[in-house]
């Protein structure tokens, strides 16, 4: 996914110019007797970093450092987060290092004095990045004349001279981003540059300051006020990849770009573009491009017509009505971002050809009408791995994605479908993942008509599904099927007979979410929950339960994906009540209920159930709960029962399945 932030911008920059201190380290031999200052060897280069942070004072720095290491040695010098009052009073080259690498970083430094850095000829890294500079330091930089990158970033630098750089025309690498330059002049930067990063500042124009940097790879200009940038950029740039030029004021891509053919990676996202203009039609080494957050509105037929190695397009956010088959050339086009735009019908016409898609994404927009489908199965040239087209207005499929080969995901979440008929699937032999949650769907029975041979997961809660039959019975790998927040009330033994859930290989279980399904009140819960065990399936989820003549809904305890042990029963509480057995309301206090004395006790069995839980009502259900159970005082009449597996010759008709404990003759 397409999805750049400034600072990842700008560290990668850093990374190509190379930053201080990169690469993998040894162990410096002086590290002990540069205390409080650290080193380390760098692997390859034989330089060794020196490291002082969080000084107090710069003679610190000094009384460690000086004459510590011998001339030959490349010394990379790293003095950050410190606070130097006394750094004007010294000088770098006192140190008798041979500094090829100097940063300054995070150290407060608001000016700089000369003399501090007199004779530094050697250093071709220097960063003075996160300190409070105001103008370009040309008067310190003249004494590097062989510089190869300037970090200036995150300082309060306001514009850019034709002076500032006149004595370091080697730099290569220049970063002064996050500043407050509104201006720069024409003949500002150094001619040799390969990578410029101006982004984060206050330009409204380049007056003109890249056009002529034929050596230019890298184009950082995001995050300023830039109108346009017609006439701007180096044509003559032979080997330019990147343009950075998101969240600008932009209103059309440049012309320029027609004549610079070695680029592969643009973003122009956060701008006011309508319109492409053609001016990508020439874009043969193209592989990228970020136009997401404008306002384009439409795509013409030869928009993209050279740009063949196109892998990751994302128009997101935009004012897309048609793509108007702009996209027929992108062979090696493999990520499509059209989310949030305005279209209200999609060909698969417009994909057909492209083989090498992984992920199309036309969710949030307005589309009713899925056409185009690949109605020759023999014909494989067109492949998508996964389809978005959640939150749309879509009534029905009509068959259109019949044959869509290799997907393997497929989302149509919050629409208006209202069943999936038998054609909507055929030839989606891979497809792994289904989403059809969030719409009308009555009834899944037309999916057993369909065989989806590698269907791993079934989501479609939020429907009003009423029943479960035979619809598994065309999913024969099924894992998971989330029918939460629907209407069932049935479900069939049956619906699973055909399914088997493997999972790399090794056998396992199906999960059936049942979340908020009247199903799970049924009095032969359980017995159902018993035979899909036996069926390799288990049921998942929570409803709450109404019975008669109650006025407040008891929650159903939470089916989890741990079996029953069926060593364990559960237990049964009963109280005596007049006119029979009733179960204990919730919230009663067992030691200050008041429980009528009645001569006789009835027992009435529990059903099937595993953490049913019932309020009172007429007829005497008892209470199910799961031990461990907290008993109640002896002083109160209930009796706790439970199943016994022993069989016993009574008279009672119960007393081959309970055996009665009276809690007054023991409080255990």
């Amino acid at each position: 996914m397409i999805a750049h932030k400034h600072a990842l911008a700008a560290a990668l920059l850093c990374a190509l110019a190379g930053q201080l201190g990169a690469g993998a380290s040894l162990h410096c031999a002086m590290r002990r007797e540069i205390s409080p200052c650290t080193c380390r060897r760098e692997d390859g280069t034989g330089a060794i970093l020196v490291v002082c942070q969080r000084i107090s004072a710069y003679e610190e720095i000094a009384r460690a450092l000086t004459n510590k290491f011998s001339p030959e040695t490349k010394i990379g010098l790293d003095i950050s987060y410190s606070q130097l009052p006394d750094f004007s009073d010294h000088s770098i080259k006192e140190l008798g290092l041979s500094i090829t690498r100097l940063k300054l970083n995070f150290d407060n430094l608001s000016e700089l004095k000369e003399s501090v850095f007199t004779k530094l000829d050697l250093v071709d890294y220097f960063s003075l990045a996160d300190n409070s500079l105001t103008e370009m330091p040309r008067h310190v930089l003249q004494h590097l004349p062989h510089v190869k990158t300037l970090d200036l970033c995150r300082n309060k630098i306001t514009k850019l001279t034709e002076d500032d750089f006149r004595d370091i025309q080697e730099v290569e690498h220049l970063l002064v981003a996050d500043n407050q330059i509104s201006k720069i002049e024409r003949d500002a930067v150094p001619k040799a540059l390969k990578h410029v990063h101006l982004g984060i500042n206050k330009l409204s124009s380049l007056n003109g300051a890249l056009r002529d940097l034929d050596d230019l790879e890298w184009i950082f200009i995001n995050a300023n006020n830039l109108k346009s940038i017609e006439n701007e950029l180096p044509v003559k740039a032979k080997r330019i990849v990147l343009i950075h030029a998101a969240h600008n004021e932009l209103q059309t891509l440049p012309k320029d770009l027609k004549q610079m053919p070695s680029l592969e990676s643009l973003y122009f996202y956060g701008n006011s573009i309508k319109l492409l203009d053609g001016a990508l039609q020439k874009s043969r080494r193209l592989m990228r491009i970020g136009l997401s957050f404008n306002k384009i509105e439409s795509l013409a037929e030869d928009e993209f017509t050279e740009a063949e190695k196109l892998a990751e397009l994302d128009i997101a956010y935009n004012q897309l009505k048609s793509l108007n088959g702009s996209l027929k050339s992108l062979k090696s086009l493999r990520y499509l971002n059209l989310t949030h735009n305005y279209m209200t019908e999609f060909s698969l016409q417009e994909i057909k050809g492209l083989k090498r898609l992984s992920v199309i994404d036309l969710s949030h927009n307005r589309i009713s009408l899925i056409t185009g489908n690949m109605e020759n199965l023999v014909d494989v040239e067109t492949r998508v791995l996964e389809l978005r087209l959640d939150h749309n207005y879509i009534l029905s499929l009509g068959g259109a994605l019949m044959g869509l080969h290799g997907l393997l995901r497929l989302n149509l979440s919050n629409n208006l479908l209202q069943q999936i008929s038998p054609d909507d699937l055929i030839g989606l032999e891979d497809l792994r993942l289904l989403d059809v949650s969030h719409n009308h769907i009555t009834t899944l029975e037309e999916t057993s008509k369909t065989f989806l041979p590698s269907l791993e997961e079934l989501i479609a809660h939020h429907n009003n599904i009423t029943l479960l039959d035979k619809d598994f019975h065309g999913l024969p790998s099924l894992c998971i099927a989330d029918l939460s927040f629907n209407h069932i009330k049935t479900v069939n033994y049956d619906v699973v007979s055909k399914s088997r859930c493997t999972i790399n290989g090794v056998p396992s279980v199906l999960k059936i979410y049942l979340q908020d399904n009247p199903v799970l009140c049924d009095d032969h819960l359980y017995e159902l929950i018993t035979v899909l065990e036996t069926l390799s399936a288990r049921i998942n989820g929570a409803s709450t339960c109404v019975a008669p003549q109650t006025t407040a809904p008891v929650p159903l305890r939470a089916l989890n994906d741990v079996v029953p042990p069926q060593e364990t029963p559960p237990v049964i509480i009963m109280t005596q009540l007049g006119g029979g057995p009733r179960a204990l309301p919730d919230g009663v206090d067992h030691d200050t209920a008041s429980v009528p004395q009645v001569p006789q006790l009835m027992y009435r069995r529990v059903g099937a159930l595993f953490g049913h839980v019932l309020p009172e009502r007429e007829g005497g259900l008892p209470v199910v709960v799961e031990p461990p159970v907290t008993l109640p005082p002896a002083s109160t009449n209930v009796v706790v029962k439970w199943p016994d597996e022993r069989r016993v010759e009574e008279t009672h008709p119960l007393v081959d399945h309970l055996r009665l404990r009276d809690l007054n003759a023991s409080p255990q």
